[in-house]
């Protein structure tokens, strides 16, 4: 009777531990990687515009009440191509889509609220608003019924095109000390 207990027992913790999900594939796991890395460098990125954006304003205010227009000028077309790639930014981010299976486990609350819609009397931004941050979250994009080589690639794609835009930025926000300088 008792090795019949113990054999019942076992059998029982046998199907419990192989019920649950397969391992993910090497693809997968990497596809992973790859998202948690874009969600990382994707808020550095955006905290940087924004830090940029609200020195380069400053700066625009404080040319003009210096009265050197020709600054403000030079600074509202550095404060115009931040702004365009501001918009490239969030129609990337519109893009990025969760790996599927896996819970959004990334902060959404940094964005909440914050209109970029309103830059002042100089802003070329006037009528757009990016309060809507969320990638996945009731977007139409979904990975489901991907094989997972082809989510890799995707993952991949939208990790150059960050790296691009990250660039981009870059090569703009060179320009602000130049700017302020001249």
């Amino acid at each position: 009777m008792r090795f019949y207990l113990l054999l019942s027992l076992t059998l029982v913790a046998s199907l419990l531990s192989s019920c649950g999900e397969p391992a993910a594939s090497p693809s997968l796991q990497k596809a992973r990687a790859i998202h948690a890395q874009l969600n990382e460098l994707s808020v550095t990125l955006h905290d940087g515009m924004q830090e940029s954006l609200a020195v380069v304003e400053t700066q625009i205010e404080a040319s003009l009440q210096a009265g050197d227009s020709a600054l403000a000028i030079q600074l509202a077309r550095l404060e115009s191509q931040l702004g365009e790639l501001d918009v490239r930014f969030h129609d990337w981010n519109a893009t990025v889509v969760g790996i599927p299976g896996d819970a959004c486990d990334h902060d959404h609350g940094d964005h909440e609220g914050h209109d970029h819609g309103d830059h002042g009397d100089h802003g070329d931004h006037e009528g757009h608003d990016h309060g809507d941050h969320d990638h996945a979250h009731g977007n139409e994009l979904s990975l489901e019924g991907m094989t997972d080589a082809q989510i890799l690639e995707i993952q991949e794609a939208l990790l150059a095109e960050l790296g691009a835009l990250q660039a981009l930025f870059d090569s703009i926000g060179s320009a602000v000390p130049e700017a302020v300088n001249e």
